[in-house]
């Protein structure tokens, strides 16, 4: 009887919060639009399921919170809350995500010692089945912070589609949007109008469809139904959850003997970007990597069985079918999962036969209803776009590293504890293991194909987005690794990467936006840093949408070190202040780290300018091509530079000649002079006077005399009649010093 009533109470309790929350939605002392409202609404929900999985913890043999840090969180909480209700009448600058950051570090606090309270349902060896807490505790993590990332982020890139599909399904009953457009239907779920997207395809009587898959919106129905856009992203946030306990059930199959390790590491798959950053939105790279997992969990359950149950026909049949339905990129993925399936399955393999037969007519299927509706049975896109050999090492070299290196798109700049893998798999390639080959074999198909495209980047979305696939496999890389982390140079190497990730998780969930960078060989923080130190900080950063020395620097250099930390013989002491003083060892190098690299920018010599970006100062102008123009990658980029208005570019010499090298097109709108002088501080240098218009020059000018102290100018000039005035586009500028 004891289990029914657990059962009973968990529902009160539920129930009952939700009540709170509904009360407090109506009577909450805050402005609708309050950027905190949904958030404490929010707040007695929270509270309940993080009660209720403390108590199921206990309930299945777990360990139990200390009260006194509990006691601690909510003092914490209480604290934030007031102060929440006093914002508006504080004044204080950026208190909203000063705020937001003070309740997800609350938040972590309370994760961090309910995941080692979980650790006893582990056992001494993982179970085939974890415990559904494996699932309820990151699901209430990303509904907690659901509210404050939904009203702080619009839906963007793919996004706001795959919302209007869904509202077009839940309320329409079609994938019709025409009049989903006309009616403004994206009011329901976003505040900015949409247009339809380039490729999308067009009906006999005008209709208007979306060039996106409806697998995933028919999902999203019928939470949308019920709560609008939060139910959508809701149902991520479960398809979430479940590919971080998949995760765990996989560890299972490759690495039953050590539970401990396996708990970490789903703790950072789970808690940690990319994936957190991805419960919240909507993308397709989950519901795939999800179903992914489910058919390689039940394909390394065959192991060579004779007949197949109805389980592998479901947990094999179902994912493979689907996959090319959600997008049909992920062929890629099926077509590999077959592939196990057939090694794995014993003879004879009719069922595998029979289920490649199905896919084989999916797959053409989905070729033929294209070709009716696009013309084109891969929509959008061209048979050569997937040809491998139409690209070169260096596309796939500068999209391989991209994938983990670069400083906007890639896994390490998102979460530095990832960079982990460097060790882990050197250490998989010595025990060649089956979980590496697992990895290559599923992921290197998918990779190929996608790696050298020009939108590797993932086409404004977050990090790590199309190698998102991958994400199960390499968290459970990192679970050998992890049992050698009570070594001293492991210990403090985990803190460092550990703190590091934690500060640079609150920002990316307190200014959601900022993991929304352009393919521009920046980031907003860096831009910030540039903006602030006057000095050019993004340069000793990875960019592979923009190749520059330290793309090519920090892949080996990282692997190196790393690995050798990792390893780092040091004399131990006493196990307990061993342990806190070799991470806080890790720690103090990696502040030492975080203050020396902005000075080593301010005191780099400068070699190459790109004068659109933010450390160079400008009286006026505009960059080009637009941020938002399609493919933007394929243009130059630069600065538009108009008479009267002049660039400062702050230089560290190193030399005392210089030699400079401009990129620049000119662009005239009347029949007047025009020129641009370059000036160290004010003293002229040069004078540029273009001879043709629209076309790219290189002007090459010098070498020159320099003397520290000065910024060098570049000013336009010329004459200025009514309207449209002369102007040049200023690719960059390279220094070459003697």
């Amino acid at each position: 009887m004891r289990p029914g009533r657990d059962w009973i109470e968990t529902g009160g309790v539920l129930a009952a919060s939700a009540a709170a929350s509904a009360l407090l939605a109506w009577r909450v002392p805050l402005p609708e639009d309050g950027p905190l409202r949904g958030t404490l609404v929010l707040l007695p929900l929270l509270l309940a399921g993080f009660r209720e999985i403390r108590r199921w913890t206990v309930r299945l043999g777990g360990g139990d919170l200390a009260p006194q840090g509990t006691a601690g969180e909510l003092a914490a909480l209480g604290a934030l809350v007031l102060l929440a209700l006093a914002r508006p009448h504080l004044g204080l600058a950026r208190a909203e995500e000063a705020l937001a950051a003070g309740f997800l570090l609350v938040l972590a606090h309370r994760v961090t010692r309910q995941v080692l309270a979980l650790r006893p349902l582990l056992g001494s060896r993982l179970p085939g089945r974890p415990s559904a807490l494996f699932f309820f505790l990151p699901l209430a993590v990303y509904l907690a912070i659901l509210p404050w990332s939904a009203r702080h982020r619009q839906p963007d890139g793919d996004e706001p589609y795959y919302l209007l599909v869904t509202h077009s399904l839940a309320y329409d009953l079609d994938a019709d949007l025409t009049d989903n457009y006309a009616r403004g239907d994206w009011r329901h779920f976003m505040d900015r109008p949409i247009e339809p997207q380039p490729g999308d395809p067009v009906g006999p009587g005008g209709e208007r469809y979306s060039r996106h898959n409806e697998l995933l919106p028919m999902m999203l129905v019928p939470a949308y139904l019920l709560a609008g856009k939060l139910g959508a992203l809701a149902t991520m946030a479960a398809f979430t959850a479940a590919l971080a306990w998949m995760t765990l059930r996989l560890a299972s199959r490759y690495l039953p003997d050590l539970p401990g390790e396996s708990l970490v590491a789903w703790a950072i798959v789970a808690f940690t970007p990319p994936l957190l950053l991805y419960s919240y939105q909507v993308w397709v790279e989950v519901p795939a990597a999800l179903l992914a997992a489910i058919a390689l969990d039940r394909i390394l359950d065959l192991d060579g069985r004779r007949s197949w149950r109805w389980k592998e026909w479901l947990g094999i049949g179902l994912p493979v079918l689907f996959l090319p339905l959600v997008k049909i990129r992920f062929v890629l993925l099926a077509a590999p999962l077959l592939a196990m399936g057939w090694w794995y399955a014993g003879r004879p393999r009719r069922q595998i036969l029979i289920l490649g037969l199905l896919f084989g007519m999916t797959a053409a299927g989905i070729l033929a209803y294209n070709q009716t509706l696009y013309s084109n049975p891969l929509k959008i896109h061209t048979w050569e776009e997937v040809d491998p050999q139409r690209y070169t090492l260096l596309d796939y070299a500068k999209g391989g590293l991209g994938f983990l290196w670069d400083s906007a798109f890639g896994l390490f700049g998102c979460a530095p504890v990832w960079m982990l893998l460097l060790p882990a798999i050197v250490l998989l390639l010595t025990r060649r293991s089956r979980l590496l080959g697992h990895l290559v074999a599923l992921a290197l198909p998918y990779l190929v194909i996608v790696a050298p495209r020009n939108e590797w980047y993932g086409g404004w979305s977050p990090p790590f987005r199309y190698a998102l696939i991958t994400l199960p496999l390499l968290g459970l890389t990192l679970v050998p690794l992890l049992a050698l982390r009570h070594r001293p140079g492991a210990r403090g190497l985990l803190a460092a990467l550990a703190a590091l990730t934690l500060v640079m998780t609150l920002v990316w969930i307190a200014v959601p936006g900022w993991t929304y960078n352009f393919a521009d060989g920046r980031t907003y923080v860096l831009d910030r840093l540039s903006e602030r130190l006057g000095t050019d900080v993004t340069r000793l950063f990875p960019s592979s949408a923009r190749p520059r020395a330290a793309t090519w620097i920090w892949p080996p250099v990282s692997v190196a070190v790393v690995t050798l930390l990792w390893w780092l013989p040091v004399r131990r002491t006493s196990q307990p202040a061993g342990t806190a003083g070799t991470a806080l060892a890790g720690v103090a190098l990696l502040l030492g780290a975080t203050a020396v690299l902005p000075l080593a920018a301010a005191r780099l010599p400068s070699r190459i300018v790109e004068l659109e970006d933010p450390h160079v100062w400008k009286s006026g102008g505009h960059i080009h091509p637009e941020p938002w123009v399609v493919e933007r990658t394929r243009h130059r980029g630069g600065w538009v530079l108009r008479v009267t208005e002049r660039l400062k570019v702050p230089v560290e010499p190193g030399g005392r000649r210089v030699r400079l090298r401009l990129e620049a097109e000119f662009i005239r709108n009347q029949p007047t002079p025009f020129e641009i002088e370059i000036l160290q501080g004010n003293r002229r240098l040069a004078v540029w006077r273009p001879g043709k218009e629209r076309t790219w020059e290189t002007i090459v000018l010098g070498p020159f005399e320099w003397t520290d102290g000065e910024p060098l100018v570049l000013s336009a000039q010329g004459p200025t009649p009514p309207g449209q005035l002369n102007g040049a586009i200023l690719d960059r500028l390279e220094l070459e010093w003697r």
